[in-house]
Parts: C-alpha cells; sequence; structure tokens
C-alpha cells in the first residue's frame, strides 16, 4: 500500500515536471537566437537559399576596390528577379546537401523576408517540433507514457539538441525526422505481426498494415533528401529487422527501401552528375588528425547529450564529463539488459552503435575527421536521450523505495546539469558549434571600437562566408577589401586602422612586404592581425 501510494506521488510529480521542463525548452530554444554569430556554414544556407553561387558573389565582391559591410550583405537578401530556378541551380551546385530542407527554408523566407531571425525561427520550429515526436517515439520503443514524458523532459533540455534548433541547417530537421523514421519503423513491425501472451500471431487488417510501411517509407524518403548521412540510419534500420524481425518484415522493409531509394533517384543523379564538386566540397573529410584529439572530441559529442559547458578542449572537463555520461549510459543498458524484451534492447543498441561506428571507423582505418563534427552523430544522440529515459522510468516507478529515490536523483540531476548547459549557450553570443567563426562577435567588437577601419578579407577556402559572417558583427559602413591569396590589391589610404582578416603566414608575410608595416596580433587568440 505504501508503495502503490509513493509511486501514485511520482507519477504526479512526473506529470508536473513534464509541463515545467515543456516550459523551459520552449523558451530556451527562442532565446536569444537572433543575436549569435551567423557563421560561415549558415551564410551560405542563405547564399544557396536565395539563389546565388559562391563563385558568382565572390566575382562581384571583386570587381570592387573597397566594398562596406551593407554592401556584403546585398548577398543575404533576395535578388531582382527572385527565381526558383536560380535556387535550384545554387542547390545543385551543392549535391552533398540534400534540397529539402533549403526549399522549405526559401518558402519561409519568401513568406517572412530574408533575414537571420527569419532563417533560424525555421529551425527552431523544427526544435519544437522534436519534444512531441521524442514523446511519442518513447511510447513506440517503451510501451509507456511515463517513459515518453522523462524523454521529453530529458529532450527539452537536451544542450545539443537546444543548439541545432537555433542554427539555420538542417540538423534540427533531421532530428525529427530521425524519429519519426524509427517510430514507423517500430509501429509497421508491430501491425505486420505481433504475438499475444498466447503466442497466437496477431495481425492487422491489409491495409493499415500496408499504410504503415508507406509512411515508414515516406519518412525514409524525407531522411534521404535532408541529408546523405541517413544512410547510416537506414543500415542501422535494416540491421534491426534482420535480428528482430520474421522474413515477413525483412521483405516488407526492403519493399519499402526500395520505394524510397526509387524516389531517391533524382538527387542520385544529381551526385552522378556532379562527382567532381561532390568530391571537392566533402574533401575536407579526409583530412588526417590526431587519435588522442578525436578521442576528446568524440567524448564530448557523447556528453553533449546531458551536459555542455563550452569550456575549452585542454581542461579537465573534457576527459571527466565523457566519462561520466559514458558510465551512465552503461548503466542503464545494463540494467535495462535485466528487464527489458531483447527486441527492444536490440533496437536501442544498434540505433546507438550503428550510426556512431559508421562515422568513427573510417577515420580509425583510413585516417580523416568525419568524426569530428558533433551533428553528424545525432541519431546516437537521440538514442542516447531514449534509453535514459527507459532506466528512470524503471528506477522511478519501482517497488522498491530506494530505487525510486536513486531514479528521482538521477532525473533531477541530468535536468539540472541540462538547464545550466543551456541556459549557458543561450545568454551567450557564440559557442563551440561556430566552429571557424567562434571569435566573430569578439573581433567585431575590436573593429567597431576604431573610428574608420578597413579590413583586408582574403578570399580561401573559407573566406567568403567568414567575412559575410563578420559583416553582422561590424557597422554597416566598415570597409572591405577582399581579394584572393596570391594577389594582393593596393590598400587604399585615408582610414584610421587597417585589419587583416583569416590571413595565413604567406599572406601576413606579402601584406607587410607591400606595406611596409608590421602586422601583429588585434588582440587574443582569434584570426585578427592590425597593421601598425
Amino acid at each position: 500500500m505504501v508503495s502503490s501510494r509513493s509511486i501514485t506521488a511520482v507519477k504526479k510529480r512526473l506529470q508536473i515536471l513534464f509541463v515545467i521542463c515543456l516550459v523551459i525548452g520552449i523558451g530556451l530554444r527562442c532565446t536569444n537566437a537572433a543575436h549569435k554569430v551567423y557563421w560561415h556554414d549558415e551564410v551560405y544556407t542563405t547564399i544557396r537559399v536565395l539563389g546565388y553561387s559562391g563563385t558568382a558573389v565572390e566575382t562581384q565582391l571583386l570587381q570592387e576596390p573597397v566594398v562596406s559591410a551593407a554592401d556584403i550583405q546585398v548577398f543575404q537578401s533576395f535578388p531582382d528577379p527572385r527565381r526558383w530556378s536560380d535556387t535550384w541551380a545554387a542547390l545543385v551546385s551543392h549535391p552533398e546537401h540534400p534540397p529539402l530542407f533549403y526549399l522549405l527554408e526559401r518558402i519561409w523566407v519568401g513568406i517572412f523576408t530574408p533575414s537571420v531571425t527569419s532563417f533560424r525561427s525555421l529551425a527552431v520550429v523544427f526544435g519544437l517540433g522534436l519534444l512531441p515526436l521524442t514523446y511519442w517515439m518513447g511510447r513506440q520503443l517503451w510501451r509507456d507514457h511515463w517513459v515518453g514524458l522523462i524523454a521529453t523532459c530529458l529532450m527539452a533540455v537536451s544542450p545539443v539538441q537546444l543548439l541545432y534548433a537555433q542554427e539555420a541547417r538542417e540538423y534540427s530537421l533531421w532530428a525529427c525526422l530521425i524519429l519519426l523514421a524509427n517510430g514507423c519503423l517500430l509501429k509497421a513491425m508491430r501491425v505486420s505481426g505481433r504475438y499475444s501472451s498466447d503466442a497466437i500471431v496477431v495481425r492487422s487488417p491489409k491495409h493499415v498494415m500496408l499504410s504503415q510501411w508507406g509512411l515508414y517509407g515516406v519518412s525514409v524518403i524525407l531522411m534521404l533528401y535532408t541529408t546523405l548521412l541517413s544512410a547510416l540510419v537506414i543500415i542501422a534500420h535494416g540491421l534491426y529487422v534482420l535480428i528482430s524481425g520474421s522474413r515477413q518484415h525483412w521483405q516488407r522493409w526492403a519493399m519499402a527501401l526500395g520505394g524510397a531509394m526509387l524516389a531517391f533517384v533524382p538527387w542520385i543523379i544529381v551526385l552522378l552528375n556532379n562527382r567532381a564538386k561532390l568530391d571537392s566540397a566533402t574533401d575536407w573529410t579526409s583530412f588526417r588528425q590526431p587519435l588522442g584529439y578525436l578521442l576528446k572530441l568524440w567524448g564530448l559529442h557523447l556528453s553533449s547529450t546531458v551536459i555542455d559547458l563550452g569550456l575549452p578542449l585542454a581542461s579537465l572537463y573534457t576527459y571527466v564529463a565523457p566519462l561520466l555520461v559514458l558510465i551512465l549510459v552503461l548503466m542503464a543498458l545494463g540494467q535495462l539488459l535485466l528487464v527489458t524484451s531483447l527486441s527492444t534492447m536490440a533496437f536501442c543498441i544498434v540505433m546507438l552503435m550503428v550510426p556512431a561506428l559508421g562515422l568513427v571507423l573510417p577515420d580509425l582505418i583510413n585516417g580523416g575527421q568525419l568524426s569530428v563534427s558533433t551533428r553528424y552523430f545525432m541519431p546516437s544522440l537521440l538514442t542516447i536521450t531514449l534509453i535514459l529515459a527507459g532506466w528512470i522510468r524503471q528506477l522511478l516507478l519501482s517497488d522498491r523505495g530506494f530505487y525510486r529515490i536513486w531514479g528521482q536523483g538521477i532525473l533531477a540531476l541530468l535536468l539540472a546539469v541540462g538547464l545550466v548547459s543551456g541556459t549557458l549557450s543561450a545568454v551567450s553570443f557564440t559557442w563551440w558549434n561556430k566552429n571557424i567563426d567562434y571569435h566573430v562577435n569578439t573581433m567585431g567588437t575590436v573593429i567597431r571600437q576604431t573610428e574608420r577601419p578597413l579590413v583586408l578579407s582574403p578570399l580561401n577556402a573559407t573566406g567568403l562566408g567568414s567575412t559575410i559572417s563578420l559583416s553582422y558583427a561590424v557597422a554597416p559602413d566598415t570597409a572591405f577589401v577582399v581579394f584572393k591569396p596570391g594577389r594582393i590589391p593596393e590598400i587604399p589610404a585615408g582610414y584610421s586602422d587597417y585589419f587583416l582578416l583569416n590571413a595565413n603566414e604567406e599572406i601576413l608575410d606579402a601584406i607587410a612586404a607591400k606595406t611596409g608595416r608590421s602586422v601583429v596580433l588585434a588582440g587574443g587568440d582569434y584570426p585578427l592581425w592590425r597593421l601598425e
């Protein structure tokens, strides 16, 4: 009787906690979204969606000896006339990014006009949509309402999900579609044939079964048209069906996948016709990184689901936080294996390991850095949340008082560190996911403190994106001279201060020789130099 009353009290607290976390999650996703660094990759989202090509933008900027920040941002607005054909041509020229998210952005900003706010707000919408999908997926996987509530609470304050819910990229959409595809697969397998307690096969009507597999096929199509990395999710699904399903399940899955691949043929043709551009755009993934560096990042990928304090890579946090989260996940898996069906655990383990190994193993075997990007691990990160939710549910609703206390403590800790992490990133103007443009706001502040600055900006591999990113952080009339490396331009006189952005040693030496000035760092550990 005491146990029953205690469990009832826990359930009531969970319902209240669910509402609180939902409100907090919505608030964090909508806080400060327009004021964070609009970094290189987001700039290129804008360029392609609006129908420009990077090469054409560079060509136009190079034609002018001096351009202002306002002139540079012209390419962040619709051209005149605005044409869908230009957007499509820009997307086809970058086949590494399938078009679904970008076409949705084109519709979205066509309604609200292009701006940092409008481009990011679509990602915010998908970030919010992730919360009900998490609840639904929790119910599909664990067949339990309370797991859905706990998973939603964890997802609401998950630091990595908060970051990508505020970035004008496809990854918040991908997170939604991963959960949708996962849930559709589980539901399709369930209606195709399930067993009662008497071991008698119970089948749903044929039209229901076909519709569920059809929905799964549609979700796979949407995933593929969002990112090519969805292939890792499909492989994980196939392995799960092979392990847990019957021959009929395997056949129906293959048919659904075949239909999805047929629908993806148009983009496969684009990939084949633009193979050289694809190889060029993904060449960065082949650059070798030290194993120790990769190990640190893999650990931080894992821990970012639960905690992300944004501390330097060399800090003690890099070693401690991932280890603690790993121990927590292993404890969850170990206990769940004892009390959960093999089919459910197979799904959890396959969805956790297969996408991650698909990124890690190529870097270990061939050398490369595909696995340095946290966003590419999205399928595994989502699965960690579901695993932790299933484990915490077992603890919270246990007949044993110690387990209930233990479960409440773990849930409170996870929500607390998630809330702290999410608050820190929400109120910050930059975070590690801004990558090469992490210091843009700091550099903008240094430049704005001068009376009449001129910024020299080489158009190297990432130069255009970083230049446009910086243009958001300086005064609109700030002067820029853009140039190709190896073609040092004439530097006009009449400016109070001269700055050089993102230069290598060769450019630094060439600028110093041409101007007769010394080139020194403008301040801290960021790629901005001052001519003195």
